[in-house]
């Protein structure tokens, strides 16, 4: 009877065993990661995270361009149709927190989650970071760094003020006319505030290429997160590593490239 040999799983062949509480299914994945970064990148969106963006990107989009037919009167009689465009802007408003409750209900959304609760708070080197103009505080900066929390959290609070507002102005005919008046005036002046921040925002994706594509394909250079997110570089490298769902595997699955050598554990 012929013999069989075991061969030694490696960094790119091995399946992290199943389970979060499996023995060794943390050294594997730190492997993985540790074996990508040596090739050269470092996942930073999953493909929830991505899809999240840019459907909600999308929905926004079309708040802005519908919101425009009906505040100026030339774009408007350009569009035509505005009781379809009316429509259009109130469910479209209805609807733009929906993309990132879908994204982070499930399994599939444990990255998306963990970077929910990372652009929370500011840490006293992030505000160091703030005060000297990015020039102190770099070593700790993480995944997002200061102008991207603040960023975030200014866009998602003006999309809460736009939506509780539009849903006044849609369902509220109970309301007195002085109430009515205050939410179109706030209103009004929330959307202005939001397509200056969205603008500003696709400013800056386009003059910082590398990170524009991480929200495409989902990788980032490892001297570009050693230079920019030194301290979130440093988590993906850990042995715990951050919160990983199904999406990643599909994602290292798919852009790993095969190298010359192979890098066994051990």
């Amino acid at each position: 009877m012929a013999a069989t040999t075991r061969r030694s799983p490696d960094a790119r062949g091995a399946r992290a065993p199943e389970g979060p509480g499996h023995p060794v299914a943390e050294p594997v994945r730190a492997l993985r990661r540790r074996t990508t970064a040596a090739q050269g990148r470092l996942l930073r969106f999953d493909a929830t995270e991505r899809l999240v963006h840019w459907v909600t990107a999308t929905v926004v989009v079309s708040l802005a361009v519908t919101g425009a037919a009906l505040y100026v009167p030339s774009f408007g009689a350009l569009v035509g149709h505005r009781l379809v465009v009316e429509d259009l802007h109130v469910w479209a408003g209805v609807a733009v927190f929906l993309p990132l409750l879908a994204g982070a209900a499930g399994p599939w959304g444990r990255r998306l989650r963990h970077d929910l609760r990372q652009v929370r708070d500011l840490g006293p080197a992030e505000m160091d970071w703030l005060r000297s103009l990015g020039r102190r505080g770099r070593s700790a900066l993480g995944k997002f760094n200061p102008g991207q929390k603040l960023n975030t959290n200014a866009l998602a609070g003006i999309l809460t003020v736009l939506f509780a507002t539009g849903l006044l102005l849609r369902w509220g005919n109970f309301l007195p006319v002085s109430a009515r008046t205050g939410a179109t005036f706030v209103h009004d002046v929330a959307a202005f505030l939001l397509v200056g921040l969205v603008t500003a925002h696709v400013g800056l994706a386009l003059a910082h290429p590398k990170a524009l594509r991480s929200m495409l394909l989902g990788w980032v250079p490892a001297d570009w997160a050693r230079r920019h997110a030194p301290a979130w570089r440093a988590e993906e490298l850990s042995p715990g590593g951050p919160q990983r769902g199904p999406a990643d595997a599909a994602d290292e699955g798919r852009h790993q490239r095969p190298g010359p050598h192979r890098c066994r554990p051990g």
